[in-house]
């Protein structure tokens, strides 16, 4: 004579009968979980791009931005008649450069503001992954900040050289755009670090905008300003004339101060904090 190891459904109390729907219901979940793929890397990357440009604060400062371009790259031309093409679009690509620190900012701390984050992990839950797309977002933005200035530049030569009435030579260097497009994306880069680490929006916007501020006024004496000249993560712009092993030196801790370290302790922050 056999037993069947089944339970009688007629003796299931009411606590057995919900027991069993709901690992049921985990059951059908982790089919359903296992059975959907998770979205591919640039699909990732190609949302939080959208993020960073397609909202009410990024697209206001990518107006503020394209009309700062405009008002630069015509100053260098209107106030130095000797200018290049070359020089007016670096100046036009300077207010990108100073806004993308802020857009990068935005788009990690809005997960917490807009109570998006939740979402976010839940249809990718290897965080780490969308970091890595919200970092490419920032550096791709970063590139673009130079491609931009370079059309600025193209546009502003040849109607500043008809208002002023100066020949404006099509004269640029092929190592200026590269500089300043690492000098950009480690700008983007630093903001992206500070508000991995910080959390919080505002805070982390005004340490970026005031800090440049605050190390002039601070430079005033010159053993802080010997100081802060290894903290600088724009001393990579030192770079480009060619430096020296102190000068290296500078860059690398700089670039440790602003990018590395707040980037690593805000990445495992992120990584294992609770999401609300």
């Amino acid at each position: 004579m056999t037993t069947s190891l089944e339970p009688n459904p007629a003796t299931l109390t009411d606590r057995d009968r919900s027991t069993n729907r709901r690992t049921a219901t985990a059951t059908d979940l982790r089919e359903r979980w296992t059975a959907v793929s998770p979205p591919a890397f640039v699909r990732l990357w190609l949302v939080e791009l959208r993020k960073l440009v397609d909202t009410p604060a990024g697209i206001i400062l990518l107006a503020v931005g394209a009309l700062s371009a405009g008002v630069f790259g015509g100053g260098a031309v209107l106030l130095r008649p000797d200018t290049t093409y070359g020089e007016v679009a670096r100046m036009a690509g300077i207010p990108g450069g100073m806004l993308l620190p802020v857009l990068a900012i935005l788009l990690v701390t809005s997960e917490r503001s807009h109570r998006t984050a939740l979402s976010t992990f839940a249809m990718e839950p290897r965080r780490s992954r969308v970091l890595l797309a919200k970092a490419g977002a920032v550096v791709t933005l970063a590139v673009a900040v130079t491609v931009l200035s370079l059309v600025a530049a193209a546009v502003i030569t040849p109607v500043g050289s008809m208002i002023t009435g100066h020949e404006i030579p099509w004269q640029i260097e092929w190592q200026e755009p590269l500089w300043f497009t690492l000098g950009t994306v480690l700008a983007g880069l630093s903001g992206f670090a500070l508000a991995l680490l910080i959390g919080n929006g505002p805070a982390a916007i005004v340490i970026v905008l005031g800090w440049p501020t605050i190390a002039l006024i601070m430079s005033i004496v010159p053993e802080v300003q010997e100081v802060l000249s290894w903290v600088d993560v724009a001393a990579v712009s030192t770079l480009e004339d060619g430096a020296t092993g102190t000068e290296v030196a500078k860059v690398i801790t700089g670039i440790a101060c602003w990018v590395v370290v707040p980037g690593i302790i805000g990445w495992i922050r992120t990584v294992r904090s609770e999401v609300v």
